[in-house]
């Protein structure tokens, strides 16, 4: 694999400056709240932090509410979980790069 894959820049873009590690944060923070409180308003709060990347999956016919035994709920379940997580990233690492543009325009414009 080559040093600068496409994941790792991806995970660069997403975690090193202050407006992509708040997002994940607050999506974090959103998790965790439709768990501790499943039939409040903010239960669904990460699923709109994720838009519209997340919405893509309403396609598939997977997801935590399929029917079924065991197994199938299992792996939608965890499919699901692995979206979403992969969309915040995705998402955050927009928030980056889009901060990297702004700074870099910045200083090329006071340069």
């Amino acid at each position: 694999m080559p040093k600068d894959s496409s994941p790792r820049r991806l995970l660069a873009l997403a975690t090193d400056n202050w407006p992509a590690r708040g997002y994940l944060t607050l999506f974090t923070a959103s998790v965790g709240a439709a768990f501790a409180a499943p039939d409040s308003i903010l239960a669904s709060a990460h699923l709109l932090l994720t838009a519209p990347l997340s919405t893509m999956a309403i396609a598939l016919p997977v997801g935590p509410g399929i029917e079924g035994g065991g197994a199938a709920q299992v792996v939608a379940v965890a499919f699901s979980a692995v979206w979403l997580l992969l969309c915040a990233l995705v998402n955050a690492a927009a928030l980056g790069a889009l901060t990297h543009h702004v700074r870099d325009s910045r200083a090329a414009r006071h340069a």
